[in-house]
Order: C-alpha cells, then structure tokens, then sequence
C-alpha cells in the first residue's frame, strides 16, 4: 500500500513494528525482507510523489538538502548537498530525495567487498564482521537482485566470455555484474509481478522525519511531517509514528544530520565522522601510450568488445553485463600500506579507497531550511598524506608491471589529479560499524550502541570503503540486518 503523508491527519499515531525510515536500497531491502518474515512494516519517505520524474524532485531537495560544503567541495564539487555530480542536464546526483533513492539513477555496477577490507590494518580500523559473515547474504543479494549468480571470479568469466586473464604482477583481475536496469530501483522494481507498495508494507511517501524522540536507551517515537502542493511548498500536516524498532535508511549525510538533529548516538562524537568515498578524477589523468593487453584479456576486460573508452559488454536475459578491473593485490596493500584502486584497461580516470579521515565529517550548520526550520548541513571532505601515497604507489606499481608486458602508461602528478577529485556518488562512513562504541556509532548489527531499538543501514555503516560499489554491499548488509530482526522481534513477541 502506497500513501501520502499529506492525506494523514494532524496528531495521528501510526502504530507499527519497524519503521524504516528512507526508500534507496538499504530502506527498501530492507522493508521488503522485513515484510517477508511476517512483520508489520511501516516505510516513511520524505519525497512527493512525482510519477517517476526525477528531476522534477530538485526544488524539493534544493530548499531542504542545501546547506555548507567545504574542504575539498569548496574548490572542487561546491553545491555537493544539492547538484549533479557533473555539470550536465538531468545527469546522475549526488543525493536524492526520490522514491528510491539513488537507487533511481545508478548503474547496477555490483561486487562483494574484498576480504581484507574488513581487517584492522596501519590507517584503517577493520570492521567487527568479516567477509565470511557476510557471503550467504551476498549469495541472496545476488539472487534478489537476478544477478547471473554470485560467482565474480575472472576464470569463471574468462569461461563465459571465451576470454583470458591478464597475468599483471602485483594486481588482481575483479570481476564487476551489472544489475539489470528493471531492478536496480528496488522501491519500484517488480519481483515476480510485485512491487514493495503492492506488498503488506504501508508505504507512506511525503514523510519527513524531522525528530527521533528517544529516552532512557530507546525510541519513543518519531516526529514527521508532509508538505502541501505549493510551489514553493510549505509544511502540510504533522504525525507521529510509534514502532517497536525504527531503522534509519536515509543515506550517509542524512542519517548523520538526524542523528545529530535528534542528540542520538553521539556520546563519544562519532556521529558525522569518517565520512568517505571513492574519490574520482573527473578529467583523464591516466594515458596508455603503448597497449599492454592482447585481444582475449581485453575481451574479459570489457565484458566483450570495446567501444571507445567504455564497454558494450556481454548481456544475459535479465540485462546483466559484466566488466573487469585491475586492482592491487591484498599482499601490495598491506605491504605498502595503502588502500586500494582500480584501473580499467583503456579508462584514463583514476578511482581509489580513501583512508578514514576523522576530519572528514557531517555536523549541523547555522542556518535553517525553509520549511521545516531545521539545521541544515555542514559537510567537510578532506583527503589526506595517506591517499597521496595511495596514488603514488598503486601508479609507480601499475606502471611497472605494465611495462614488464611492453606496454606503457604516463601519469599526471598528484596536484593535478587532486584538484579535479569529485565525490563520485559513494557516500560512505558517518555512523561507522564497530565493536568499541567509542570508535563508532553501531554495532556488528547495525544497533545504535547505546540506543536499544534504533538501526542503521546503508554504506553510512561502513568501518572503511574498500574498493567495490557499495551497493550491492548495502544491499546484503541490509538482508542481514532484516533477518536478525526478525529473529529479534519473534523471540520479544
């Protein structure tokens, strides 16, 4: 059942058992898994109902999502809270308000995390799950979403594409699936003939949450409210929602803001924190000068053919396509001391694993928004000596091992590359994972450490990036999260 929040009357409670606040991939996963176990389920989104017009949301997220960006934004990517990532008409966002999230424009481009970005190593804290705790949930993502099957390994897609793998020292071949276009917005995509709104989950679109009110170690109830057909619009009506168990799925900067908007789970400053991504060089700052792959590699490589700098690859029934990249090796980065990247034969961009920054943060500015008059937010994104090394090292590497196959890259120094660094839509870190609640806000199943019922998802949760695309990683986690849930909620019922 889809609703409008504006169609619910001033001081309803709406009673519930999970209330999952926000409808991208961590919420409606979430929700959707959730409702499969039998729990009545609740899915608040701040968005109108615009019909499938993404654009037509912006006003919206401009008055609400504005707020003061700075660090490395102020030079490189000013308007990140509101604006595309690239200065181009109806071009990917960095932030969505939209039901489905960013789940509405991206690209499908799905991999597991690597094992050693759950371990504790020099700059990175390590995660208090490991890769192993999280391979069934990957294999059910993979089916969820109708990837061809959970198996990334070259050698299998060397078999499929009849390719080969490249051999280059140093550096892992990664095979990156491409989920189907039909179910990459999961709030809207149909599993066998069924979408969430036509499920038991009450699906209440224009539904601001503006308060988390919690008391004595647990969620009361949350304040939120819709807005009138106006255009600008203004505040419509007001409600409250009581649930046994609220999980919060609104993205990395915004969970960070209602956490802070709502004094929640930030005894020991962590809410905000670590705010990362995998930074993206928005001009060519790679260049291959003699190639190095012969006609079988660069087959795996691009999923099948190239076609300039991008690939037209293989494509199955369900609109899965497949690439590969060159990424260094777990034994290069801990011996290096670096975090990871990748490198795409042919692509001269350069896309990497940023170290933890605590520097690097979400707070609450001092202006207000003009509807609801609440804080709005203050992002700062720095990156540091740490990734520098990462970019000198992982380069230095790449052209050696390149090199040792005859070919040749050239590189631009790092000023260049670091000047043209854009976020690249991977909000990740703010309410990070861990087992210490003073090195983070949730633990291993995504609990507010101090709050007994309040939850976390999505890649906000993430104790450091690794180098893959975190949503299908949001996705698994947000399967998990559903399925300890409702073991949680049965045991209380």
């Amino acid at each position: 059942m889809i609703r409008n929040g504006k169609d619910i009357a001033n001081g309803t409670v709406v009673q519930t058992q999970v209330c999952v606040v926000g409808s991208g991939p961590a919420g409606a996963t979430a929700a959707w898994y959730l409702q499969k176990a039998g729990l009545k389920v609740t899915l608040i989104e701040g968005s109108r109902d615009f019909k499938g017009d993404l654009q037509a949301s912006w006003p919206d997220k401009t008055l609400l999502y504005d707020g003061v960006a700075d660090g490395l934004f102020a030079s490189n990517e000013s308007d990140f809270l509101i604006r595309p990532y690239a200065d181009q008409p109806g071009y990917a966002s960095e932030r969505e308000r939209f039901y489905g999230g960013t789940g509405a424009h991206w690209g499908g481009q799905s991999r597991p995390l690597d094992p050693i970005t759950f371990e504790k190593r020099t700059g990175f804290p390590g995660w208090p799950i490991s890769r192993e705790d999280l391979d069934p949930y990957y294999a059910e993502a993979a089916a969820f979403t109708r990837l061809h099957g959970d198996d990334f390994s070259a050698e299998t897609w060397a078999g499929i594409l009849k390719a080969e793998v490249p051999q280059l020292a140093g550096f892992d071949v990664e095979m990156y699936q491409y989920i189907g276009r039909a179910y990459r917005n999961l709030a809207t995509a149909s599993f066998d003939g069924v979408t969430l709104g036509d499920t038991s989950v009450d699906v209440i679109l224009n539904a601001s949450l503006l308060e988390i009110d919690h008391e004595q170690g647990a969620v009361r109830s949350l304040r939120v409210a819709s807005l009138d057909d106006q255009t600008p619009p203004q505040k419509a009506t007001a409600f409250t929602v009581q649930a046994d168990v609220v999980v919060l799925a609104c993205g990395a900067v915004e969970n960070a803001r209602l956490l802070l908007l709502s004094n929640a789970g930030n005894e020991h400053d962590q809410v905000g924190r670590y705010f990362m991504c995998h930074p993206l060089s928005t001009g060519q700052v790679i260049t291959t000068t003699r190639p190095y792959l012969d006609d079988p590699e660069s087959r795996l490589m691009a999923g099948d053919t190239l076609n300039g700098m991008r690939p037209v690859p293989w494509t199955d029934d369900n609109g899965v396509r497949v690439s590969g990249r060159f990424s260094p090796s777990a034994e290069q980065q801990r011996e290096l001391g670096i975090g990871s990247c990748w490198f795409w034969a042919g692509y001269g961009q350069y896309y990497f694993e940023m170290f933890p920054n605590p520097d690097s943060r979400v707070t609450l500015a001092d202006t207000v928004d003009p509807i609801f008059g609440q804080r709005r937010t203050h992002i700062t994104w720095e990156v540091g000596l740490a990734d520098e090394t990462t970019y000198l090292q992982t380069t230095r590497l790449f052209k050696t091992a390149v090199n040792a196959l005859h070919g040749d890259v050239v590189f631009q120094p790092w000023e260049s590359v670091k000047d043209q660094l854009i976020v690249n839509g991977h909000h990740i870190g703010t309410t990070r994972m861990s087992a210490d609640p003073a090195q983070g806000v949730v633990d291993a199943n995504l609990k507010v450490h101090a709050i007994d019922n309040l939850y976390v998802a999505g890649s906000s949760v993430f104790a450091s990036t690794g180098i893959s695309n975190p949503t299908f990683s949001i996705i698994a986690l947000s399967i998990r999260l559903a399925e300890h849930l409702a073991g949680k909620l049965a045991t209380k019922g």
